[in-house]
């Protein structure tokens, strides 16, 4: 599992839209889309879906059926099917998105840059790397227009270049793209942000694509270092950097240390999200491979 960027919108977007109104059905649509921001974070995508889907009954009859508020209710509907793994209903609801906010927003809004990238998230998810790059792009060109070369946001278009460049094997690009983004990132956030170790490990990602199992343990253990220092030692990000390391070690051969550090993610994915969470089924299923 390699980390990458998803732009998506938040709840506190729904809070401003929904703010200047006292009336019943804003009240049921804030019910509903905290039921579903819980179930997503749970991972519980199918309710998450269930309750996003109240707040578009309700809210396209309140806000009209192109008012950006909807936009993002369809945004996050796309975004529990992007993670259940249905990547077709993932891709029809970030379509909505873009036809609403093209419209509502304007061709070169950095808004539509999200569109693009979530687009083209769903789209390297099935394999359509090619397809996913164009969309990248297009997204890259805004954010370098609106918000200049050296914005964060522009090192999430590198890092998702990179991350399709990766899955279609042209780890090089990747490498170079991830380099460029991690420039950005260590300048503009700091070399203890977040954001560095997600380019961190990102690069751990290409170099073991590439069978460079000792540089990408090197990346590795640098995010590592980071997400614990700046996330704490529990967090579901940690996990993610220590089933990367037990990746890389397993495919070195060294599964006793592989081992190890699998079961370091089953235990906080467990801990934090229960044994049905997505995540945890995967780490569980790693570290079965080396039993």
């Amino acid at each position: 599992m390699n980390y990458k960027y998803f732009s998506i919108f938040v709840t506190l977007v729904f809070l401003f839209v929904t703010s200047f109104s006292c009336d019943q059905a804003k009240d049921d649509a804030y019910y509903y889309y905290k039921l579903g921001n819980d179930a997503f974070s749970k991972g519980d995508y199918n309710k998450a879906i269930e309750y996003f889907q109240k707040v578009v009954s309700i809210d396209v009859k309140r806000l009209g059926p192109e008012h950006h508020g909807i936009a993002i209710y369809y945004n996050d509907i796309g975004s529990a099917y992007d993670r259940k793994g249905d990547y077709d209903k993932a891709i029809e609801y970030y379509q909505k998105v873009l036809e609403i906010d093209l419209k509502q927003l304007g061709p070169k809004h950095p808004g539509i840059a999200i569109a693009y990238n979530n687009l083209g998230s769903a789209n390297e998810s099935k394999g359509y790397y090619g397809r996913a790059i164009e969309y990248y792009q297009k997204a890259l060109k805004i954010d370098i227009e609106k918000l200049g070369p050296e914005h964060p946001d522009v090192a999430i278009d590198y890092n998702n270049m990179g991350s399709a460049n990766e899955g279609k094997g042209d780890y090089d690009k990747a490498i170079e793209y991830y380099q460029a983004a991690l420039q950005i990132d260590r300048e503009k956030l700091g070399p203890q942000h977040h954001g560095v170790a997600t380019a961190y490990n990102n690069l751990g990602s290409a170099y073991a694509s590439k069978g460079d199992y000792t540089r990408a343990k090197d990346y590795y253990q640098k995010a590592l270092q980071i997400d614990v220092e700046q996330l704490g030692p529990k967090h579901p990000d940690v996990a993610i950097d220590y089933n990367n390391l037990g990746a890389a070690y397993y495919n070195e051969g060294d599964y006793n240390t592989a081992k190890k550090y699998y079961q370091k993610a089953v235990e906080i994915s467990l801990n934090h999200f229960g044994e049905a969470h997505p995540d945890t089924m995967l780490f569980k299923e790693n570290l079965n491979s080396v039993k």
